[in-house]
């Protein structure tokens, strides 16, 4: 009952509008009005021809809001259309016929008359002003129809806008959840890989910081952000794992600029790009592969530099489920970014990313 009553209530703000826009009509008409007794004799003061007009515009004001009102509650009431005009002019014949009554009542008691005329007094105001009154208030209620469909339809969008942004929320949540499976499924590979070989102690060290790495993913679970220090400190926690494995394949320089520590990034964001470049360093036959991960920030952004060497025909060097998701990811997250990855000479491949500092939901 008590959110029924508020859906159909004018908020405080149109009640003020409302309020403003009727005295200040009020105030321009009491100007004419003042304007032109000031050129007959008997002239009169802007304020008591604003008083004597004060019982028909604050009268405008009571009929107002109360169409807003019952406009309101019969359009919510479900009935069918012939129902809803039929109930919209009974209250336009009440409405109205309250207005006549108040304002006569007004004006009587402002010049000093017995209320016995007050019956006259509204005959009379009916026969001198119904055409106009019945414009006003049919002007009055078809703008409040046309502000009615104009916050239903932006209420409509807000609820589209909600619902893409939830649908976004989540089908990120996915994306990273993607990410998670495909990274421990390449990390205990890696312990595999030492358990084969007999190297039994670097497997117990490889689960010990695969432990490590699974509690930040656990600790960060709900976070869609983390400070770009820990997202560090977590890829060297991936690098160790793979050093066990692969130490003299790879050589690893990771070089992030002071001011970027404490900058904020899409959790799990940079380690796709890593891992990308270690499966290609630790493919190749050459031993001490560089990689080198730059970190940067300027006005254009932060921009991530990456650089490693691939084999010579390798086909699959931007590509595979980690980087497939981080582009989807990053088209989501951002409006203006930038995500490349070309070749250069000796069999090296750059990636090259931008976006920007300050993150805002699209």
């Amino acid at each position: 009952m008590q959110r029924s009553l508020n859906s159909i209530l004018p908020s405080k703000y149109f009640v003020l509008g409302t309020l403003f826009f009727w005295m200040s009509v009020q105030a321009v008409y009491a100007r004419i009005q003042f304007l032109a007794y000031s050129r007959t004799s008997e002239p009169q003061s802007w304020l008591e021809i604003w008083i004597h007009l004060s019982p028909w515009f604050f009268s405008w004001i009571l009929v107002t809001l109360g169409t807003y009102i019952s406009t309101r509650w019969v359009e919510q009431s479900g009935f069918k259309t012939s129902k809803q005009i039929a109930m919209h002019i009974v209250v336009m014949v009440s409405l109205l016929g309250a207005y006549w009554l108040m304002s006569s009542l007004g004006y009587l008691w402002l010049t000093h008359q017995a209320t016995d005329l007050l019956i006259s007094a509204t005959q009379r105001q009916i026969i001198d002003t119904f055409h106009l009154d019945l414009l006003i208030y049919a002007t009055l209620f078809f703008a409040l129809k046309g502000v009615f469909i104009y916050d239903e339809h932006m209420q409509q969008k807000l609820q589209f806008k909600q619902l893409q942004h939830a649908l976004v929320e989540e089908k990120l949540k996915t994306l990273r959840t993607q990410l998670n499976p495909h990274f421990i499924f390449n990390a205990l590979n890696t312990v595999v890989s030492l358990i084969r070989l007999n190297r039994g102690n670097e497997a117990a060290s490889a689960l010990t910081e695969i432990s490590n790495m699974l509690r930040k993913i656990l600790e960060n679970k709900n976070n869609d952000d983390v400070k770009i220090k820990d997202e560090v400190t977590f890829i060297h926690s991936y690098l160790a794992i793979q050093h066990l494995r692969f130490a003299d394949k790879l050589d690893v320089s990771i070089d992030v600029a002071p001011n970027c520590l404490e900058l904020s990034i899409p959790n799990m964001l940079l380690q796709p790009l890593v891992e990308n470049a270690v499966q290609h360093g630790s493919q190749l036959e050459s031993n001490m592969n560089p990689i080198r991960l730059q970190i940067t920030r300027d006005e254009a952004g932060l921009t991530v530099h990456l650089t490693n060497k691939v084999a010579l025909h390798d086909a699959q060097k931007g590509f595979g489920i980690g980087l497939g998701a981080t582009k989807e990811r990053l088209a989501k997250l951002y409006d203006n970014f930038k995500l490349e990855m070309r070749d250069l000479p000796d069999n090296a491949f750059e990636t090259l990313l931008v976006i920007p500092i300050n993150r805002e939901a699209k």
